[in-house]
């Protein structure tokens, strides 16, 4: 690899304007954190389990569906940028019109926010799914291996700072009296949107290096022929999909944390915000560690370390139940450190096995076989309204066990020259 100081120019460039992006993108989806505030405002429509897992199911199929689609068209382009663009100003644009429906909606009507929140999260989602092959197939190329551990940390770590700013903020917002349903909530939204553009521009300012392709594109049954093909004859890659696939069933449990303080263990709306800055403090930290080994050491150990803390969770959130909710705090804490550890370990590992010129099939197969647990957050649901929130955690607990012994299966890798 080149040092820095014959690197390319664009790496430079690049490296800030993927900060910009990184940092405000944390803040802004703090404000209306999918795991806290989102399940929070659906409990007001609905006290159905079940219903609340159907729309964070939905939220994961929308971002599952596109992805071999758009991989097979853009494999074969150089630059796949373009297709970045509009999928993000189309994700800008959905928190948009969710927050302005919130603020005019008429106070007795919230059901019309509701179904917009149905149809825009959809979108929202589907855009994500469509804007993650060009996204992380051009960091593969713009940035080099040694880079990448310090990039994404760097993102979540600046990022994660804005983000316990915009918790209290979440605090200040729902606790006040003088704020009423849904219009507090359109403020939240609305302030998404806000750092989501200001984020998205940053994002649009890249430099794309033109790469290797591998041709003209294919019929899509060729495609897919060819992707079951590397998905059997990859071992590794297998056992890689396999344990992102166990810990990906942390999703069963994850959107009921918050509901399980407020609905079982007494815990007020407005500490909400305490959890959603709770988990960005715990990937700001994280980061130190997580940056830190991907670069010096290697991405497996991260996996390792992230399917350990994963496993944590649901073990804590059973013992808060003769605790009490604040214990919820490290709960939180510790999806911080999850999450933050699988977006750099899991991506920068999948960036070095991943053949150039295959790039962007191998992360179409991972996000699309990341969608196999779409279903989980409503099957988590059901568990609780038939039996108890206990019963979910119980369930999640075995299955990032079984992650945890997984992550120790693959190989160790560190291909300095991507």
């Amino acid at each position: 690899m080149k040092n820095e100081n014959t690197a390319p120019p664009y790496i430079r460039f690049n490296f800030a304007m993927g900060l910009i992006h990184g940092i405000l993108f944390h803040t802004a989806m703090a404000f209306s954190a999918p795991m806290s505030v989102l399940p929070v405002f659906l409990n007001h429509f609905t006290g159905s389990q079940a219903m609340i897992g159907v729309f964070s199911a939905l939220m994961n199929a929308g971002s599952v569906l596109p992805q071999l689609f758009v991989a097979n068209k853009i494999e074969s382009k150089p630059r796949k940028k373009p297709v970045l663009v509009v999928a993000i100003w189309v994700r800008a644009t959905a928190w948009l019109i969710l927050g302005l429906l919130a603020y005019f909606c008429p106070p007795g009507k919230p059901t019309i926010v509701l179904v917009a929140l149905l149809v825009l999260l959809f979108i929202f989602s589907f855009a994500g799914g469509v804007a993650t092959i060009p996204f992380t197939d051009i960091w593969g190329k713009a940035l080099p291996a040694t880079l990448r551990g310090r990039f994404f940390g760097h993102r979540q770590l600046w990022g994660g700072l804005l983000a316990i700013g915009a918790g209290f903020v979440v605090k200040r917002i729902l606790g006040n009296p003088d704020i009423p349903f849904p219009r507090n909530y359109s403020y939240l939204f609305l302030l998404s949107f806000a750092f989501l553009a200001v984020s998205y521009i940053g994002l649009s300012s890249l430099r794309e290096p033109k790469g290797e392709v591998t041709g003209r594109t294919r019929h899509l049954s060729v495609f897919l022929n060819k992707s079951v093909r590397i998905l059997w004859e990859d071992r590794n890659f297998g056992l890689f999909i396999l344990t992102q696939l166990a810990v990906g069933f942390a999703a069963f449990a994850m959107p009921f944390y918050v509901l399980y303080g407020k609905n079982e263990l007494g815990m007020a709306a407005e500490h909400v915000g305490t959890l959603v800055a709770a988990q960005m403090a715990g990937g700001i930290v994280s980061n130190l560690l997580w940056a830190q080994l991907s670069e010096r050491i290697g991405n497996r150990i991260v996996i390792i370390l992230t399917s350990a803390t994963a496993t944590v969770v649901p073990l804590l959130a059973l013992l808060s139940s003769g605790v009490g909710w604040r214990l919820l705090i490290a709960v939180f804490v510790l999806i911080g450190f999850s999450i933050s550890g699988g977006g750099i370990g899991f991506t920068n590992y999948l960036l070095e096995i991943a053949p150039e010129q295959l790039r962007p099939t191998y992360i179409a197969l991972q996000g699309t076989l990341m969608g196999l647990p779409i279903i989980l957050p409503v099957l988590g649901g059901l568990v609780i309204d038939a039996y108890s929130y206990q019963a979910t955690f119980l369930v999640t607990l075995a299955a990032l066990i079984t992650a945890l012994l997984l992550s120790f299966t693959l190989k160790p890798v560190r291909n300095i020259g991507a």
